[in-house]
């Protein structure tokens, strides 16, 4: 970490200032800069130029004025530190305000002085004309990174710039927006963070919401992935399918490595960490790398020609960078997995102070391999209307025509009028897929018709649709390989690696160049007759062409390759199974016993064989006997993946329906096999649930159906009537569960209320949910609930007064003290500026909690700072809080706010009075050693009445100043 001097003149410069700071803390350094002195141009001269000569790295900044000349003096202050900063030898990197972008003429000196110092730096130390804060930033990380790489930065610092600066152009663009559609002939390229859209999560495993008999329980709070991303030091993200497990990894690392953005996608718990790390545990994996380490420093080398070693990567994780680990669920190998376990614990306790964040999916996933070393476990929630109505009008904005017919406001409308639709798009792959489709074609319904449009749209060369290239003029062979060819060897591909993901040159979505070689020459060979060697030197021409134009398949690494979404391979490794039953004849025999019985419980097929379902049933073949043939073992686990299955198909035959209704209710019976107390009760239910909301609406439920679940729902433990509960809202048409989990927010059970607001919160813009949470928040007394509710509220029906209404005839009655301090914090963050929000604030800290000690006051205080941090209010409550000294926490917290805020505020308490060392040092650290703090301290150490609080106060000067 290098130290980096910014200096220019104060009242212009103010904006440009900021985003230069921001930059320099981005890129891992410390920024020194005048705001840590003082809010005005006058400046302690003698301590700014020492600053300067200790400096690694002096920034000066130079638009139309030459700033404060101390009395007595005939040089400015930012020409003083200019000068001692060559003086000292530091080397110095000149911004100037270019003389072709316009300036406020109030914020322009006309005088010689100003053209001198411009001319000077402009011939002398110029490293950037620039026209705006947001060129001034990118200029300046350029600037540093170019310093970074050079002789004098070797002892003050590493080659990081360089590196998040490839970190930035490899992940600048969505990996699928490379489909036909911008302007001017050109493929279109899509900006990640421009469209990027957090997801919320919940802590713990998905639907796993069973009470514990004391009645604690329900789905955990939901909160947004980018505040909670890195929060602790140790975490795992579980998703399902096309969750956004890897897009929110990319982002973070993208959002923390772009030092000239915004930081609006840099996760609040990252904002001061030094660097990000991504792993992708699939080509780990494959690689045979012996740790972390040692791949970290051959992967960066190999994707960015960039030299790390092991001792740079050390000192990086010592001082807290991130390391993103994606794809667990990638490793299939027992072995190989087992390792990879052991080695997170290994590396986590070599590094304590790095970060380290798994990926994986749901399905496959133990809890137990890394929950008992201390991760924290979180769940992707799949997007709402909200999110859906945020992300397509950024996807078009970047993905569209002016001559389209088809827009972002026609998609949102197809999506909210048909709840199939809904459903898919909950999915953030699937929403991206619909959108790239719309644009050309009305929407399927069904995922596996998704994914074949879609990958159509991918096979179909653009050039060849846009411009009626000839397909041999795109790849010269003496026969055609058009995208029914492409698809057939993406389909062997596929099953390969789906059936060799444990052999040497494979591992599940990663295959080596060698093994990749063979199967298309394989398929040469087979389907065309070639010789050998003539199909493998087609297959290298066909490779490189897959690679390059079609955007399905991609290097991954150096000599590794993969489908650009695991999705794509599990599409076209089901397609390669349901050509071969059709090459067989329909042979269920062989159907039933060597695909589905032989592979129902591996997770690596699991969603294979599901596409495959609905592929069977859109071809017209029954499946019936697929899922009897699994059912007749009487097992809860398989019966639930055949009734999934059946969902899955999207249909059920009339001569089927009498089945399918008695299949439903032998699986909600085998429930009952589950002992009360089993670790797996939970799991099995919550599964149970979902399946029978699969086939909900393609099934009538049959009436001892209704009544098995009517006796959970009016068992005597509670955990079966949440089951119940869930369960009926499950075998519900959409109009009935909505009226059942509005019904279930009153139930007396708190589970149950808590697992209604789950099921209710994504309504967003539904009028009678809104009324129903409103009314729920009026009456309801537990914290656990009412927590999810106001967040709810505020976050589907932002800023709706009535929220704040309900919550203020709620705070009189107020008795939890971590429910005060937690609505505190979400006022100042939801409802930051409201004036009536604040009044709410200032309420919460006139609530008596006993035992509470200083949590309640010091959380207002804070909220008051982050939320309303000019407001009047906030003074006259600092300075009634600074005669009540009950809690030290408290007090200490409004000396800290009042050093921030208004240090005449403690002047004028702490003048006459006595105080101590402890407290004047707070002052100084909370001020960030400003001048007007270091006056503070001389004014005390000079002029306090007290004789011991001066010597205190001269002690505190010699340490900070």
């Amino acid at each position: 970490m290098a130290r980096v001097y910014v200096s220019s003149t104060f009242a212009d410069l103010p904006d440009h200032r900021e985003a230069v700071r921001r930059a320099i803390r981005r890129l891992g350094h410390e920024d020194i800069a005048m705001e840590y002195y003082v809010a005005e141009d006058v400046r302690p001269v003698e301590k700014c130029l020492t600053d300067v000569r200790s400096a690694d790295l002096y920034i000066v900044i130079m638009a139309w004025r030459y700033g404060f000349i101390p009395p007595g003096d005939e040089k400015s202050i930012t020409e003083q530190e200019y000068r001692a900063a060559l003086d000292a030898g530091v080397p110095c990197l000149a911004f100037v305000l270019s003389d072709d972008e316009a300036w406020p003429p109030k914020l322009m000196e006309r005088s010689p002085k100003v053209d001198e110092f411009r001319e000077e730096l402009l011939n002398a130390r110029i490293a950037g004309l620039f026209t705006s804060k947001d060129d001034l930033a990118r200029q300046v990380g350029e600037g540093i990174q170019k310093w970074e790489r050079s002789d004098a930065a070797v002892s003050a610092t590493t080659d990081w710039g360089e590196y998040r600066q490839a970190v930035v152009e490899r992940y600048r663009w969505v990996r699928l927006s490379v489909i036909a559609g911008a302007q001017h002939d050109r493929l279109a390229r899509v900006p990640l963070l421009e469209v990027f859209v957090p997801q919320q999560l919940r802590s713990g495993r998905p639907n796993y919401d069973l009470p514990d008999d004391e009645g604690v329980g329900g789905p955990a709070l939901a909160e947004d992935s980018i505040a909670v991303l890195g929060r602790e030091p140790k975490q795992v993200i579980l998703g399902g399918p096309g969750s956004g497990k890897s897009t929110l990894f990319q982002a973070a690392l993208l959002a923390m490595s772009d030092i000239a953005g915004d930081g609006r996608w840099v996760p609040s718990s990252m904002r001061n960490l030094p660097l990000v790390l991504l792993i992708e545990l699939r080509e780990y994996v494959l690689v045979r790398s012996p740790d972390f380490l040692s791949y970290l420093g051959a992967s960066i080398w190999e994707r960015f020609n960039i030299r790390v070693g092991q001792a740079q990567l050390a000192d990086a994780l010592d001082c807290g960078a991130v390391v993103f680990f994606d794809g667990l669920d990638e490793i299939f190998d027992p072995a190989a997995r087992s390792r990879v376990i052991d080695q997170f614990c290994a590396f986590t306790s070599r590094f304590p102070n790095a970060r380290v964040v798994v990926s994986s999916r749901i399905v496959g996933y133990d809890e137990s391999e890394l929950g008992l070393s201390g991760f924290q476990h979180y769940t992707l929630l799949d997007f709402g209307l909200k999110e859906i109505r945020e992300f397509v009008p950024r996807w078009y904005r970047h993905y569209s025509l002016e001559s389209d017919q088809r827009d972002a406001a026609g998609l949102v409308r197809r999506i909210e009028d048909n709840p199939r639709l809904q459903e898919l798009a909950g999915n953030p792959l699937l929403l991206t897929m619909m959108a790239v489709i719309y644009k050309h074609q009305d929407l399927p319904e069904k995922r596996w018709q998704l994914y074949e449009r879609c990958t159509g749209v991918l096979l179909e060369d653009w050039d060849v649709k846009r411009k009626k290239i000839d397909t041999k003029e795109l790849l010269p062979l003496d026969f055609r390989v058009g995208g029914e060819q492409k698809a057939e060897i993406l389909q062997n591909i596929a099953m390969t690696m789906l059936s060799s993901s444990c052999g040497a040159g494979y591992e599940l979505n990663a295959i080596a160049y060698g093994p990749l070689r063979d199967i298309i020459g394989a398929y040469l060979e087979r389907q065309y007759a070639k010789s050998p060697g003539e199909a493998q030197a087609i297959a290298r021409e066909i490779l490189n062409h897959l690679r390059e134009r079609t955007f399905i398949l991609a290097e991954t690494g150096d000599g590794i390759f993969g489908f650009v979404h695991r999705t794509f391979m599990e599409y076209f490794a089901a397609r390669h199974v349901l050509a071969e039953f059709n090459r067989r004849k329909a042979d269920y025999r062989w159907l039933k016993q060597e695909v589905y019985a032989a592979h129902w419980d591996e997770d690596q097929w699991r969603e294979p064989l599901l596409l495959l379902s609905a592929m069977l049933a859109g071809q017209g073949s029954p499946i019936r006997e697929v899922v009897q043939h699994l059912v007749s073992g009487f097992h809860l686990l398989v019966t639930a993946f055949a009734v999934r299955c059946l969902g899955e198909a999207g249909s059920v035959p009339p001569e089927d329906q009498e089945w399918a209704t008695e299949t439903a209710r032998l699986l909600v019976g085998l429930l009952d096999h589950i002992p009360p107390r089993s670790d797996h009760r939970a799991a099995h239910a919550a599964e149970v649930v979902s399946v029978l909301g699969s086939i909900a609406g393609l099934v009538t439920f049959s009436a001892n159906t209704l009544r098995k679940i009517e006796a959970y729902r009016n068992a005597q433990v509670l955990g079966d009537r949440i089951i119940g509960f869930q369960l009926e809202l499950a075998v519900s048409s959409a109009a009935d569960r909505l009226q059942a989990a509005v019904v279930g927010l009153s139930d007396d059970d708190e589970a149950v209320r808590r697992a209604a607001i789950a099921s209710l919160e994504k309504e967003s813009g539904n009028e009678t949910v809104f009324r129903a949470f409103v009314e729920a928040l009026r009456v309801e007394r537990i914290r656990r609930v009412r927590e999810p509710l106001i967040t709810a509220l505020d976050r589907e029906w932002p800023r709706r007064a009535e929220v704040l209404e309900a919550i203020a005839n709620r705070i009189p009655n107020e008795t939890s003290y971590t429910h005060t301090i937690w609505l505190a914090h979400h006022l100042s963050v939801a409802w930051a500026g409201d004036i009536f929000a604040r009044e709410l604030v200032l309420r919460l800290a006139r609530l008596e909690h006993p035992g509470a000690g200083d949590g309640v006051v010091e959380a207002v205080v804070l909220a008051l700072l982050r939320g309303w941090r000019s407001s009047p209010d906030l003074r006259d409550f600092l300075w009634e809080k600074l005669g009540k000294r009950r809690y030290r926490g408290a007090h200490t917290a409004v000396i800290r706010v009042c050093a921030v805020v208004d240090l005449g505020l403690l002047r004028a308490w702490f003048w006459g009075r006595l105080v101590s060392s402890d407290v004047l040092r707070q002052i100084v650290v909370s001020s960030g050693r400003g001048e007007d703090a270091e006056k503070f301290i001389l004014d005390f150490a000079r002029e306090h009445p007290h004789g011991d609080v001066r010597r205190e106060a001269r002690r505190v000067h010699e340490l900070y100043y």
